[in-house]
């Protein structure tokens, strides 16, 4: 009985989809490592954003104590 290629093309559409899902989950990676680097950032933005904001209040608490 023929398969009429069925068996080869069977072969060729699951190592695809083996192919596609390795893609995907590099993918994956890729975008948990992104969100953690997103995360880091943002703690590094309001810490120097807070450091920021106390030594300009300390700045302007000074001048206004020497006029």
């Amino acid at each position: 009985m023929p398969d009429n290629g069925w068996a080869e093309y069977q072969q060729l559409v699951l190592a695809e989809l083996k192919r596609l899902d390795a893609g995907m989950q590099h993918l994956q990676k890729d975008v948990s490592e992104i969100h953690l680097a997103v995360a880091v950032l943002r703690t590094r933005a309001v810490t120097w954003g807070a450091v920021g904001g106390l030594v300009t209040w300390g700045i302007g608490l000074l001048a206004a104590s020497l006029l």
